[in-house]
């Protein structure tokens, strides 16, 4: 189909704005950045852009796993409420119920999905939402669906908060935040969050995308996330997380009470209609969950952010928080112009580390968005803050 004169007019023009305000886009190939860069010449290209927090995409069990499973079908090509609904998949939601201490999960296609059909059908015109300013574009966009009247917050303005959700008449009101927020690398102020959720009526409902599987009560090596991290979790109403993230694999899903995942069986159209997660990606978080639980992985990356801050800090790096206590690593470094320009001579150096820009960070609050994992050696990671001090010199 060829578009009208006008049409192509708009479609360039936008497109042509985006590049002379450094804002355009492009899909890269990743096939040889994906793989963690050994020390030396014509070694590939070495990954700090990754969300696989423990390594187990690349895990060596999961990999022969997938080799050795016998598929009658690739995916049951329908949604859950038609015929796609299986064994393998209420499995998975019962080891994810355990492993969140609810009563219920409920699985998603993925984490975007997830937050659009939760957000969306538990909150409606008569509701009033209070938001983090931070909080992740799946977030914004169900509140928007949903037609609730939606206050921010400035991000972790327990104050502001608090002064916003006293000030509501409305009886139906939800507070949203992420556990770990995905650019800032920051963890949400859950237990003052949790208490004025409490007094207020509030329903609470934390995206624990990036916490999940990775934070939780090390002294009882639970990685159940971020609010396990903080001993909130019963003072959460609904967990809503991934698992591509910490756990390697594919999908998002909902850990909360009977009642809730009745009515987003029920109402929630991003689970209606749409297909259901396949029986393979299914089997392979069934097994991915178990790794996880071992612990050993969490205290490999743990190790690793606090090499990264020590050695950070002896090289002075501008723009870096002075407390890091996750694997996202934002560096601020302001003009989107300067932060693509820096991400792409790392990249010619052997690191990838992706320049965030507008929309998703502030206009001229550009940043490295650096995104440690258990499988980066300290080599690597020496290399990396030896090389990025170095190119913001230059």
């Amino acid at each position: 189909m060829v578009l009208d004169k006008n049409n192509s007019i708009y479609f360039r023009n936008v497109l042509d704005n985006l590049k002379n305000e450094h804002l355009y886009r492009q899909l890269k190939i990743l096939n040889e950045v994906s793989l963690p860069r050994s020390r030396g010449p014509g070694s590939n290209i070495c990954n700090f852009s990754s969300n696989d927090y423990l390594g187990l995409s690349r895990n060596k069990i999961l990999i022969e796993k997938l080799r050795n499973l016998s598929l009658n079908t690739i995916s049951q090509c329908s949604s859950r409420l038609i015929s796609g609904n299986t064994s393998k998949l209420e499995e998975l939601e019962a080891l994810l119920s355990n492993h969140r201490n609810s009563e219920d999960s409920l699985v998603y296609p993925t984490g975007y999905m997830a937050n659009l059909g939760v957000i969306s059908c538990i909150a409606d015109k008569s509701t009033e939402i209070f938001s983090d300013a931070l909080n992740h574009a799946s977030i914004i966009d169900a509140c928007k669906l949903s037609e609730a009247k939606t206050h921010v917050f400035s991000h972790n303005n327990t104050i502001e908060l608090e002064q916003k959700v006293s000030s509501s008449k409305k009886n139906k009101k939800i507070i949203i935040t992420e556990g770990i927020f995905s650019m800032n690398g920051d963890f949400a102020k859950l237990t003052e969050i949790s208490k004025i959720a409490e007094k207020y009526g509030c329903l609470l409902v934390v995206d624990d995308a990036h916490g999940d599987f990775v934070v939780g009560n090390k002294e009882l090596k639970n990685y159940s996330g971020t609010p396990s991290f903080f001993n909130v979790d019963k003072n959460v109403d609904i967990h809503i997380s991934s698992l591509s993230k910490g756990l390697g694999c594919f999908g998002g899903y909902v850990s909360c009470s009977k009642l809730i995942r009745e009515f987003l069986i029920n109402k929630s159209r991003s689970f209606i209609f749409t297909s259901a997660l396949p029986d393979f990606l299914c089997e392979l978080a069934n097994s991915s969950i178990a790794l996880a639980k071992q612990g050993t992985q969490q205290e490999k990356l743990e190790n690793n952010i606090k090499y990264f801050q020590n050695l950070a800090r002896e090289y002075d790096i501008p723009g870096l928080a002075k407390s890091i206590h996750t694997p996202i690593i934002p560096i601020v470094i302001g003009s989107e112009r300067k932060t693509i320009t820096i991400s792409r001579k790392l990249q010619t150096r052997g690191f990838y580390v992706q320049g965030i820009r507008y929309p998703t960070v502030k206009k001229n609050e550009g940043q490295l968005r650096v995104s440690l994992t258990a499988l980066h050696t300290s080599d690597q990671i020496s290399d990396l803050i030896v090389n990025i001090a170095q190119v913001l010199k230059r």
